[in-house]
């Protein structure tokens, strides 16, 4: 089967877990293990290739990850499309973007897990935000979702040092954050940072300000929310269906292959084939307008409000996940909206457009 999970970590970074007992069942290194980016035929033919590129064209900006923002006074900065894994080929970053995040004033990144004092420390940890009450725990089998995600759910618990029984009693913005990170980082998630975590790493050792453009409880106190229950549903439903299972590192390396091109709107159109395949047309919609309208337009609007005034004043490395850039609402496009004038930066492993 191809592996999918890969795409997903373009959309959140991995928040804070217990450390993992154990890989996901199926994510074995033999899976894991990805040495070279490469576009696998078995995986995605040239001609299905083609398909998903007649389609990202269709979006805006659907190519190229490195762009530079100038601000009506002129003043520059630099976003960047990141990939949220650990595997050392997406830690490979060009020579260029390394040296624009040694001189940024600021690095900008979606999230700061950095602490500012004890008492958020401790926050991290508080039952509420995180726990049912005893008297609220359900019955997960009956929750309304894909009977395949409740049980990959469940052995994702297990396997990241909670118990299979752990949905019956997490709030839905804790279980939805158990459920981003990829199983594959499990194996080198004490020793390796997600991409993004090492561009905050480099911009600190640089001595550049460090601008969270998103308070680091925000995701998971926005879905325990019952207004937004329909909306949890949704992301649970997307991030359980990546859990599905694979014998292959195939669709690893193609995806890797796909980001390193730039060609984020190809990988765009693959995921929704992907979820169209896996929960029909109608069900892959709705769950991508709720999970999307959420995960990439509401929060490139706040990005955006969080970072203006430094990009106003130049100097700027904007790091945020990949698929937060093409679109009417992605950040390039919100960016010239706001008066920014915003080019592509080629890079050399990158395809034309």
């Amino acid at each position: 089967m191809r592996l999918f999970r890969a795409l997903a970590t373009l959309l959140l970074p991995a928040l804070i877990w217990p450390a993992a007992a154990q890989a996901q069942y199926w994510a074995t290194r033999a899976v894991c293990d990805v040495d070279k980016a490469k576009i696998v035929d078995e995986v995605l033919s040239p001609a299905d290739l083609a398909t998903l590129r007649a389609r990202a064209a269709l979006t805006e900006n659907p190519v190229g990850r490195f762009w530079r923002v100038a601000s009506p006074d002129g003043a520059v900065s630099h976003l960047w499309g990141t990939n949220h894994s650990n595997n050392p080929l997406i830690l490979d970053l060009p020579r260029i973007v390394m040296d624009r995040i040694s001189k940024a004033r600021v690095v900008a990144v979606e999230i700061d897990f950095t602490f500012p004092s004890r008492r958020r420390f401790e926050m991290q940890f508080e039952y509420s935000n995180t726990y049912r009450s005893p008297r609220q725990s359900f019955d997960f089998d009956r929750s309304g979702l894909d009977p395949r995600v409740i049980g990959w759910i469940r052995s994702r618990a297990h396997g990241v040092g909670w118990t299979r029984e752990a949905p019956d009693f997490l709030k839905p913005g804790a279980l939805a954050e158990l459920l981003l990170p990829d199983p594959c980082d499990d194996f080198s998630s004490a020793v390796l940072p997600s991409q993004d975590n090492r561009i905050q790493m480099l911009g600190q050792i640089a001595g550049a300000e460090i601008l969270g453009m998103e308070p680091a409880d925000s995701f998971r106190t926005h879905l325990n929310l019952p207004q937004n229950h329909d909306l949890a549903q949704a992301i649970l439903s997307v991030y359980g269906a990546y859990l599905e299972p694979t014998t292959s590192s195939a669709g690893r390396a193609t995806s890797f292959a796909l980001y390193k091109a730039g060609e984020i709107g190809v990988m765009q159109a693959w995921n929704h084939n992907f979820l169209s395949q896996f929960f029909g047309e109608t069900e892959a919609e709705r769950l991508i307008t709720l999970s999307d309208g959420y995960l990439l337009a509401e929060r490139n609007h706040r990005f955006l409000d969080a970072a203006l005034e430094d990009l106003e004043a130049g100097g700027v490395f904007m790091a945020v996940g990949a698929f937060h850039l093409p679109g009417d609402q992605g950040m390039i496009e919100l960016l010239r909206k706001a008066g920014f004038t915003v080019t592509r930066i080629p890079l050399p492993e990158e395809v034309r457009e």
